[in-house]
């Protein structure tokens, strides 16, 4: 997937200034795809060119935050496009577990690894849960959005779909807590194992 893809589905929800995708990409999109304010501008300016969107022509200056974005028709052909074909997987690139089978090398340092792996996770899992409790109560601003300019017959889908995947990567997250637990829970076992050994002499 390219930013390209995740800038289009953000303005098929509606219009947003450059400004409006930075934060959400530091948020909302971030959970998924993320990208830094350096990548997201040039984006747009390539996108506009591609005539894939649009920027409002009223705006003095070159100030691309403060320009307003819309999805053309074109735009939506590329996007219909893309979330009708299916999935592509990258290459797995797991920095924590590849630290985590060298970590013989550093034993003393493995109880805080899996720690702050497990707090990470807790963190992901609160946030997720925020956002899950606003998309359910109706809360949702950008959501709200995206339901007001779909059909009444399809805003359950429209609910749904978000609601699957924030829930998703919950889930993952809760894995990932519960992942940490055993692994500490090893670690308890396998350094009170030791410690008579180490006291006997």
């Amino acid at each position: 997937m390219s930013l390209r893809l995740a800038i289009l589905g953000y303005l098929s929800t509606g219009p947003g200034t450059g400004y409006d995708m930075s934060r959400q990409f530091d948020t909302g999109l971030g959970w998924f795809w993320s990208a830094r304010h350096s990548q997201i501008y040039p984006e747009l300016r390539r996108m506009t060119q591609m005539g894939l969107i649009t920027r409002d022509p009223d705006m003095a200056g070159e100030n691309l935050e403060k320009f307003t974005y819309r999805i053309t028709e074109e735009g939506r052909s590329v996007l219909t496009e893309w979330v009708n074909s299916p999935p592509v997987y990258p290459p797995n690139r797991d920095v924590e577990r590849l630290q985590l089978i060298f970590a013989d090398d550093a034993p003393e340092a493995l109880r805080a690894h899996l720690e702050a792996h497990r707090e990470h996770h807790e963190r992901h899992c609160r946030r997720l849960r925020e956002i899950l409790d606003a998309i359910e109560s109706g809360e949702h601003e950008r959501i709200n959005l995206r339901l007001r300019n779909r059909p009444e017959e399809t805003r359950n889908l429209t609910l749904g779909l978000r609601v699957l995947a924030y829930s998703g990567d919950l889930e993952r997250a809760q894995l990932e807590v519960r992942w940490a637990e055993r692994a500490l829970a090893w670690l308890d076992a396998r350094e009170a194992a030791v410690s008579p050994e180490v006291k006997g002499g």
